[in-house]
């Protein structure tokens, strides 16, 4: 009788790890008393995603603080978090240490037909060779999609609603004379904060995207 009573928190997750899942949104309507730990795991049960592999931030900054994650292992519960019965609580699904989620394997036995569709992660680019059966199989490794691209260029992560940055930046790279005349700007430490320096971290990005083995950075 009490849980029937008991407020339900409305949240609305954003996967904002790849352009493929961005435009889609998960909804979980859980009871107020529900601990941060449970969240996470209903949302990785929901999403495909293996637990522990990805952040969750707040969709907007009037819940909590923004950019700081939401304490995954945190037994304190949703509402104490922040999240506000009756209401639409927003979540951005992120990367983890500049790494993907790492998707979970499908068990042997599930072969529903919904399968294909439930999945949610980066899907294989259209005409490329081989690459279809990898993400349909049960053998799959997620190693895979984080590789290096075939073209030999590597992306940027989304790291929500920065494609137009991520354009010009790629742009900007992808400019012989601009690329070699950063190479060339000597960062003086002694001069400048290293986190603060736009040319040092303009710089720092620039060589990652020439030499990362990783399919984006």
């Amino acid at each position: 009788e009490c849980a029937a009573e008991e407020p339900r928190v409305l949240c609305i997750i954003q996967d904002t790890t790849n352009s493929k899942t961005v435009n889609e949104r998960v909804t979980l309507n859980l009871p107020a008393s529900t601990p941060l730990r449970r969240l996470f795991q209903d949302v990785a049960a929901k999403v495909g995603y293996a637990n522990g592999s990805f952040h969750l931030m707040w969709g907007s900054g009037d819940n909590g603080t923004g950019t700081t994650p939401i304490d995954q292992n945190s037994d304190k519960t949703i509402l104490d978090a922040g999240f506000e019965p009756g209401k639409k609580n927003f979540l951005h699904l992120t990367d983890k240490d500049g790494e993907q989620p790492h998707v979970m394997q499908e068990e042997s036995g599930a072969t529903e037909d919904g399968a294909q569709e439930r999945f949610i992660g980066p899907l294989p680019r259209e005409g490329s060779t081989g690459c279809t059966n990898d993400y349909v199989s049960q053998s799959y490794s997620y190693s895979s999609v984080l590789s290096k691209s075939e073209t030999g260029y590597v992306g940027l992560v989304n790291q929500a609603m920065t494609c137009y940055l991520n354009s010009l930046l790629q742009t900007l790279f992808m400019t012989p004379e601009f690329r070699n005349a950063l190479y060339k700007w000597e960062f003086e430490e002694s001069e400048e904060d290293p986190e603060r320096s736009i040319p040092y971290q303009l710089q720092r990005l620039f060589v990652l995207l020439q030499t990362s083995k990783k399919r984006a950075i």
